[in-house]
C-alpha cells in the first residue's frame, strides 16, 4: 500500500510540473506575439534648448543663397512699400540730394552724402535698402538706385560746380544721365541682393545675436522680519516671530 501511494504522488508530482512547463510555454509565447506586434519605441529627440543651431563658415555660405523668385517678390511688393528698407534709404537718398543742391558740395558733408547716397551707384543707400529688406532686397535695392538716378541727374542739372569744375556739356550730360538711368538700378539690385546675403551669413555663423538671456527669477527680497540676519561673526541669527 505504501508503494503504491508512493507511485501516485510520484505521478502526481510529474502531472504537476508537465501541466507548469506547459503554462510557462504558452506564457511565454503571448509574450513574444505582444512584443512582436507592439511597435518599438524611438528615441526621444532631443529636447530644444531654445538657441539656434550655429553652423560653420562653409555651410552658412551655402545657405545664405537663397534662389531668386521674381513673380512671388514682384506680388510681395505693395506690402514693402511701407517697410524701412524701402522708405529710410529713400528718404536719405532725397535729402542728400536737396543738400548738395542747397550747399552746392563745398562743405564737408555733402560730398559725402553724395558720393555714397547720390552717385551712381549709391552704395550706401542700396546696401541699406537690402540689409534691412525681409525679402525682395534686389528689387528694392534696383528702386533705391532708380531714386538715387534721378538725384543725379537732377544735381548735375541745377548744379554742375558740385561734381565738377567744369560743367559738362549737352551731351555729355545725356550721356552720363543715360548711363546712371541704366546703371544704377541694376547695380543697386545686385549690391541689395549682396547686402542681403551677408546680413543672412551673420545670422547663421552667430544665430543668438542679439537675442535677450533668458529670464532669471527673480531675487526674493526680504522684509526684515521673516528672514534670518548675518551678524557680524558670520553666523545667522535666528528671525523674529
Amino acid at each position: 500500500m505504501a508503494r503504491a501511494k508512493r507511485t501516485e504522488r510520484a505521478a502526481a508530482r510529474r502531472r504537476y510540473r508537465a501541466a507548469m512547463e506547459s503554462e510557462i510555454d504558452e506564457a511565454g509565447a503571448e509574450g513574444e506575439t505582444v512584443e512582436d506586434a507592439t511597435p518599438r519605441r524611438t528615441a526621444a529627440p532631443a529636447r530644444s534648448t531654445g538657441e539656434a543651431v550655429r553652423l560653420g563658415i562653409g555651410g552658412a555660405l551655402r545657405a545664405s543663397f537663397h534662389p531668386l523668385h521674381v513673380r512671388e517678390d514682384i506680388a510681395a511688393l505693395p506690402s514693402l512699400v511701407r517697410h524701412r528698407s524701402l522708405w529710410l534709404p529713400i528718404l536719405v537718398t532725397i535729402v542728400s540730394t536737396v543738400a548738395v543742391v542747397a550747399t552746392g558740395g563745398k562743405d564737408v558733408i555733402t560730398p559725402f552724402l553724395f558720393a555714397y547716397f547720390v552717385q551712381t551707384p549709391a552704395l550706401g543707400g542700396v546696401f541699406l535698402a537690402g540689409f534691412l529688406a525681409p525679402r525682395a532686397s534686389w528689387l528694392l535695392g534696383g528702386i533705391v538706385g532708380l531714386v538715387a538716378a534721378i538725384g543725379y541727374v537732377a544735381v548735375l542739372s541745377l548744379v554742375p560746380g558740385a561734381i565738377s569744375p567744369t560743367a559738362p556739356g549737352n551731351a555729355k550730360l545725356e550721356e552720363i544721365a543715360l548711363s546712371a538711368f541704366l546703371l544704377s538700378p541694376i547695380m543697386g539690385g545686385l549690391f541689395a541682393a549682396l547686402a542681403a546675403w551677408y546680413r543672412r551669413f551673420l545670422t547663421l555663423t552667430n544665430p543668438n545675436r542679439g537675442r535677450r538671456p533668458p529670464n532669471q527669477p527673480a531675487k526674493r527680497v526680504g522684509n526684515g522680519r521673516n528672514r534670518s540676519t548675518t551678524t557680524k561673526t558670520g553666523t545667522k541669527a535666528p528671525a523674529r516671530r
